[in-house]
């Protein structure tokens, strides 16, 4: 039996993925990556009391630590049947107060949200199906153009990134630019990976979830913004454009990432149910190259084609 691995599938819009996933991938098994594991299992049985789908495992994950995907990729090679048909990376954080590393050393943001998916994508690409996925979720935050009133980012080197000087600006502004850098790091990983993935039939995509409050992505918000994202914002999903709720966006991740309609789909950007152009530097070439070289470097890792 092959698997569908859904990182940060606990809740908000991982949660909603795999909850498809079980309505739409009834003959795969569905691993719910999580740092909480309790968690995790109390998800399945939200999943299985709704879909009846038999085949659901929750595996820790802490995608802040190298050692815990390394031993996830350990754990998932002794499977009795170790294929992966998709592999969702949603998991991130956005992190607007003080600088906190992860545990190897790297920026937070950045190292959850781009160099943890990075290295456990390559750690499970041995075991990816030639015809499977590999999703990324990224974010309009990225591009400057989309006015999503986050502070848009600014890519310098990777190096710079993960260990980023010191400087008396605004916590709540560098927060925003770490995250949407991340975010422009995740569409510049899907364009390397794709081109590197070319003698395959895999499939890399960029999805954007839009805004969708009510999620846990504020939690490290002042309380007022906290209960305004979780109790006020959601209003907006009626009105707003690509403004949607958890359900919405798990589901179309999840459409985008296994569903039939769109096996056709490499290498692209997706955002609002539609594929669109990403920013205008998640097509310069010297970035792809910097980030890619760098991000094996820093996470000690290797790529490796599946045969």
């Amino acid at each position: 039996m092959k698997s569908i691995i859904v990182t940060g599938a606990n809740s908000g819009i991982g949660f909603e993925c795999a909850l498809q996933m079980a309505k739409i991938a009834t003959n795969e098994q569905i691993i719910l990556a999580c740092r909480n594991v309790q968690a995790g299992n109390d998800a399945i049985k939200l999943i299985k009391n709704k879909t009846g789908h038999r085949h659901l495992k929750c595996l820790e994950l802490d995608l802040a630590s190298l050692k815990s995907i390394k031993q996830f990729a350990e754990i998932f090679s002794n499977e009795k049947f170790p294929t992966v048909s998709a592999l969702v990376n949603n998991a991130g954080l956005q992190n607007i107060g003080e600088t906190q590393y992860t545990s190897d050393g790297f920026e937070l943001t950045f190292g959850t949200n781009h160099l943890g998916p990075f290295a456990f994508t390559n750690s499970l690409l041995p075991y990816m199906d030639n015809g499977g996925s590999i999703t990324f979720t990224a974010s309009d935050t990225h591009d400057p153009l989309q006015k999503t009133g986050i502070e848009p980012p600014v890519y310098t080197n990777a190096n710079d990134l993960a260990f980023p000087k010191n400087t008396n600006e605004k916590k709540s502004v560098l927060g925003q630019r770490r995250y949407s850098t991340s975010k422009l790091s995740n569409v510049l990983t899907t364009y390397s990976l794709q081109k590197k993935l070319a003698n395959t039939n895999i499939r890399v995509n960029a999805f954007d979830p839009g805004l969708t409050p009510g999620t846990g992505l504020a939690k490290n918000y002042p309380a007022i913004l906290r209960f305004a994202w979780k109790n006020i914002m959601p209003i907006m999903t009626l009105f707003k454009h690509n403004t949607n709720t958890p359900s919405k966006s798990g589901g179309r991740l999840a459409n985008l990432a296994f569903s039939k309609e769109y096996r056709n789909l490499k290498g692209i950007y997706f955002s609002d149910g539609k594929v669109i152009k990403s920013s205008i530097d998640s097509y310069n070439l010297d970035f792809q190259k910097d980030l890619w070289e760098t991000s094996l470097k820093l996470t000690n890792t290797n790529f490796e084609e599946p045969e």
